[in-house]
């Protein structure tokens, strides 16, 4: 209410979201309760193989099913490039019982998704696309770099303000878009896996950041 919805509002409006949430939890209790409200528990998630620790903790709380997305190798480099539009077609089409897909742009490596094309495809199956950018929090604001996943049609986006943005540790953001993720059933897990005892200094380091 009052200072804390003005702020989220600000938020919201900043990075092209339709309702944004503050994190003191970090990422983490942004990915849990992301992947909890979009799937129902035993459900079937498509992800990345190199998401965060958190993503494999939501899918074991809500005993999911498991469908990978293996990054291919960036040529000439030792590291995984990040999904392609390619992959995540081939592999609704193999499994068309999957419910949500969960990315990581950019990946830790800095690779980012064609996000766009990837968000029209699962869309057009009518399925929600939950984007770990985590490391993006700075996208969107500077010629040269690459638009945020609200803007690129992403349904849920996790947001980490404390490294890429001057932010305290621990502060996150999380923001939903579109008409495919409840609400009401994601904000009943963000208070499940987040504490009821917020920081107000962690908050008021997300608004300076």
């Amino acid at each position: 209410e009052e200072i804390i919805a003005e702020l989220q509002e600000r938020a919201a409006r900043l990075y092209g979201a339709d309702k944004s949430y503050y994190l003191v939890n970090g990422s983490t209790c942004g990915i849990l309760s992301a992947i909890s409200a979009a799937l129902p528990e035993g459900g079937h998630i498509l992800m990345s193989r190199n998401s965060h620790k958190s993503a494999y903790h939501a899918a074991y709380l809500r005993n999911l099913q498991i469908t990978y997305l293996i990054p291919e190798v960036v040529e000439g480099f030792d590291f995984f490039d990040a999904i392609t539009p390619s992959q995540v077609e081939k592999a609704i089409e193999e499994h068309p019982d999957i419910q949500a897909i969960f990315i990581v742009s950019p990946t830790y490596e800095g690779r980012i998704a064609d996000v766009k094309v990837i968000a029209g495809i699962v869309h057009a199956k009518g399925i929600p696309l939950i984007v770990d950018e985590a490391h993006g929090a700075h996208l969107g604001f500077a010629e040269g770099f690459a638009d945020n996943s609200n803007r690129a049609g992403a349904d849920l986006v996790i947001h980490s303000v404390h490294k890429t943005l001057p932010s305290l540790t621990q502060t996150a953001l999380l923001h939903c878009n579109g008409d495919l993720i409840n609400r009401e059933k994601l904000e009943s897990f963000l208070h499940i896996y987040q504490s009821s005892s917020p920081s107000y200094l962690l908050m008021a380091s997300i608004d300076n950041a």
